[in-house]
């Protein structure tokens, strides 16, 4: 009994240090927050300022200035989608309401206005699944939750499952104590299995299905990365795809399912994660 303990929490272990270190690879790459400085709030309030009196292009500007230099939140995100709707560029405001979303997951007002973006993209794609079930877990994962909160679930349940690992090896054999003990060590493994299992999908649709947004008024999808190729199709602003490779200054998309594919500039489109 003692090895199969002993097995348990080296496995336990190594999951709870996989945790660990997708927390803190993301609290190293993810971008510092505007209140964590003055400078910084104080453009984001001359931006909100510009915004009130229909300045939108000094707004998006100011705003684009905060995120080029590595600050994010979903508000920032959120209302430089607005200062590109209100200009009528639809690309950038989708790429910015889904990097808000991507903050914010939850958030009613970032959903309505992508939603309304989206309403003016020219093209329209039938949604693919496709990818297998891993791709369709991750897919419902993010849309409810942000990466953050998935780390933290799953780390936070494997520090509860060993706690109780420990507290349940010194309680007295056959006591209710106990058994209540063990009941709740079987609801935190299941626990700790969905949240594992949530980041992994999650990190998996991030890796390899990475997405980005046409933000030209219009570009020919060419058969190769240069313009001596031959236009097998044309995209608008907003049409959303799935980023395939770069190459120099071109990059391969391919449209939702994966079955029609091709080259553009890279200045026409925009990832919608760095």
């Amino acid at each position: 009994m003692k090895r199969v303990v002993m097995i348990a929490l080296i496995g336990l272990t190594m999951i709870g240090l996989f945790a660990a270190n997708q927390t803190q690879l993301l609290a190293k790459s993810s971008p510092t927050s505007i209140g964590s400085s003055e400078a910084a709030a104080e453009t984001m309030g001359t931006a909100s300022q510009l915004y009130e009196k229909g300045q939108f292009s000094q707004a998006a500007q100011a705003y684009q200035q905060l995120a080029d230099q590595g600050f994010s939140d979903s508000s920032l995100f959120y209302n430089l989608g607005n200062a590109h709707f209100k200009q009528g560029d639809y690309g950038r405001a989708i790429v910015n309401y889904r990097r808000a979303q991507g903050l914010a997951p939850r958030d009613a007002d970032i959903k309505a206005n992508l939603a309304l973006a989206r309403a003016q993209a020219v093209d329209e794609f039938e949604a693919a699944e496709n990818g297998g079930a891993l791709s369709l877990v991750g897919q419902s994962v993010k849309s409810g939750f942000s990466l953050d909160e998935v780390a933290m679930a799953a780390l936070g349940a494997w520090i509860l499952f060993v706690l109780l690992i420990i507290v349940i090896s010194t309680a007295r054999a056959g006591s209710a104590w106990r058994k209540s003990l063990q009941y709740g060590l079987a609801a935190t493994a299941l626990v700790l299995v969905v949240g594992v299992l949530a980041m992994g999908s999650y990190l998996y649709v991030d890796h390899n299905q990475a997405e980005g947004v046409i933000v030209a008024t219009e570009v020919d999808v060419t058969s190769g990365p240069g313009t001596q190729y031959v236009a097998e199709f044309t995209l608008h602003d907003g049409a959303e795809v799935q980023v395939v490779e770069a190459w120099g200054s071109w990059v391969r998309l391919a449209l939702p399912g994966g079955e029609l594919e091709g080259w553009v500039p890279a200045e026409s489109i925009e990832p919608v994660t760095g």
